[in-house]
């Protein structure tokens, strides 16, 4: 029965956090909420940590709005000492969602090609993905970019060229230095704000790793239940973008 009982209860993490993420507009590698709000203090990766964001991306990068639906995962230990998946909703408290969880690891897959930014026929801006800047001669007065720029595009020789580097070819792993380093949207001045590289995110995976409940763990190779590990690869909605 604990055999079985740590494999359903795979099944319960698998489904909580790919729901999650396929309905995500933007994932973030940090906590955000607020309680315990990683960006006040200048954290914006942990490897352990992740908050998907269903508000709309373009806003949020834009600075119209502040998240308002999100979740954040991560690990805790309770009064027992017993270690919890958790999942907080961005308001007062934190709740347990899946017992005798030992390990969280999260990687991001994004696209190698930074965003590009085009003129239509009738003058309007569009780009492949990332939000769309103002018109060259425009000014967004919310931001502390130039005319013409927003976190993802600068003007350079009367166009509009991405602020971040190329990394390669196709969807690559990125690394998490580059999650961390800026561009921020909006901005680096707002309360809420994030690396411009996390839209270029494609797919996540998230690695969970179970152990079977006490005194069904540790005893002779024999008895013991070993470990349950749970991986899943999962396209965010953000990255259903048009190309």
């Amino acid at each position: 029965p604990e055999a079985t009982g740590i494999i359903q209860r795979g099944r319960v993490v698998a489904e909580l956090l790919s729901g999650d993420l396929r309905h995500a507009s933007l994932v973030l590698p940090l906590r955000i909420g607020a309680v315990g709000n990683d960006i006040p203090q200048g954290v914006f990766y942990r490897p352990d940590v992740i908050t998907v964001v269903m508000d709309p991306v373009d806003a949020l990068a834009s600075g119209v709005v502040a998240p308002t639906s999100m979740r954040t995962y991560h690990l805790a230990r309770d009064a027992d000492g017993i270690w919890q998946l958790m999942r907080y909703d961005g308001q007062s408290a934190d709740f347990p969602a899946v017992e005798d969880v030992v390990e969280l690891a999260v990687e991001y897959f994004g696209d190698a090609e930074p965003p590009a930014a085009s003129l239509t026929v009738q003058g309007d801006v569009q780009t492949t993905y990332g939000p769309v800047p103002p018109p060259p001669t425009i000014d967004n007065p919310a931001d502390s970019w130039g005319p013409g720029e927003n976190c993802a595009f600068v003007s350079e020789d009367g166009g509009q060229v991405p602020r971040l580097p190329a990394l390669g070819a196709g969807v690559v792993l990125i690394p998490p230095a580059i999650l961390a380093d800026g561009p921020w949207c909006p901005d680096a001045a707002h309360a809420f704000r994030f690396d411009a590289d996390l839209l270029r995110i494609r797919r996540v995976r998230v690695r969970v790793r179970l152990q079977a409940a006490k005194p069904f763990r540790g005893l002779a190779e024999a008895w013991a239940v070993p470990d349950h590990t749970v991986v899943l690869d999962v396209g965010p909605r953000n990255a259903r973008v048009a190309r």
